[in-house]
Parts: structure tokens; sequence; C-alpha cells
């Protein structure tokens, strides 16, 4: 690649040429972080289980354990192919990707039983935590679940990760319920943006997002 030749313009040709199920290029956002930093925003396209991969592999071992409940090595083909499972109706994932073109953060929703309802879930990359890339993540796909007519999410996260939690609750009023061994079920209102306060914040010296 020449050294003149902008990383994210290779990114958001790649993505614009084969558009398909990634959405249109209205839906791909170049994002510049706070610290000057930049990632691309996009819908993830279906079955794109190389960006899944590449999602996972920035994941540090605690960071996997929250997002998964298990001390995972490598994903089976099973859970990566339902990750990358992806209809933009039911089944949605809006990922982060880096300059390298490494998709360093995932959110997404799965409708569930009535379908007003739908988990979600996110994680990011650890070496690009602290730049707020998961409360965009969040926005982004709360705001097409909402589109979707999706009212309520259901999240099952550590009662320790203090971190999601928070993040959880800014997406509208939040219910949060008992612990059970370790582990809450959250109920987030998304016909309301006016976010809950009676989340728990996090510890003091907690990660961010």
């Amino acid at each position: 690649m020449r050294a003149d030749v902008d990383p994210f313009e290779t990114e958001l040709a790649s993505v614009s040429d084969g558009v398909g199920d990634a959405g249109s290029p209205t839906d791909i956002e170049r994002v510049v972080l706070q610290d000057g930093s930049s990632v691309v925003i996009r819908p993830l396209a279906a079955g794109d289980e190389a960006a899944i991969d590449s999602w996972f592999a920035g994941l540090a071992a605690e960071t996997r354990y929250a997002r998964f409940f298990a001390f995972l090595e490598q994903l089976n083909h099973r859970t990566q192919s339902e990750l990358a499972r992806v209809d933009h109706f039911n089944y949605e994932a809006i990922a982060a990707v880096a300059p390298d073109g490494s998709t360093i953060g995932v959110a997404r929703y799965l409708r569930i039983g009535e379908p007003t309802s739908a988990e979600v879930a996110v994680a990011v990359a650890d070496a690009w935590r602290r730049r707020s890339i998961a409360s965009m993540l969040l926005e982004r796909v709360a705001t097409r679940a909402r589109a979707g007519g999706i009212e309520q999410f259901i999240a099952i996260c550590l009662a320790t990760n203090h971190t999601v939690i928070r993040l959880l609750s800014r997406l509208g009023p939040t219910t949060v319920g008992p612990s059970d061994a370790g582990v809450v079920e959250l109920r987030i209102d998304l016909k309301s943006t006016r976010p809950d306060r009676c989340a728990p914040e996090p510890a003091s010296g907690g990660r961010r997002d």
C-alpha cells in the first residue's frame, strides 16, 4: 500500500463495493475518537466469520469470560456461525473496524420470544477500550432495534460487570434483576430514551468502555 493511501478509504471502498447484506454505503461511518484515532462503524455483513475471528482475537481472557461466561481460547464453528448470523432485522450486528482492517468491537441483538424483545450484547477489543466505542456501537444497534419494532432489550451479564450495566442503562429505563450465581439480567425499555438512574455505577477505578 502506498504511504499516501488512507487505510480508511481502502476500508470504506472495500465495504461499499460489496455492500450486499452489510447495508447501504450511508450506513458506513468514519468516526474520529476523542484521542484523535479513527474507526469505521458499519453493519456486520451476514456470514462474515473472518470479522468475528478478528474481533475475538482482540479480546483478553477476562473480556472473553465477561462476554461468553467461559474462558475460551477459540470459538467453535457453531458459535462462530451464530455470531456471524445477521439479517439486519431479527439478527443485527454493528462492528467497529480499526485502520488495519481488524474488527475491534461488535454490538449485536437477537430477537427472541415476543417480536418486541431482543437480547443484546457488546464487547470491544482490550487495546481499544476507554474510547467510547462500546457506547457508539450500542447506540447504533439500539437505533436499528427501535426502527425494527423492538421495544425492550434483555441482557445477561456478570453482576460485577459495572461497565456494561452502566452503558446499557444509558439506552433507556433499566431494571437490574437480583444476582443469581454472580449473573444478573437487565431489561432496558427502548420506548423511552430517558436513562434509568437505578442501575449500579461502576466501582471506583473500574474499567470504562
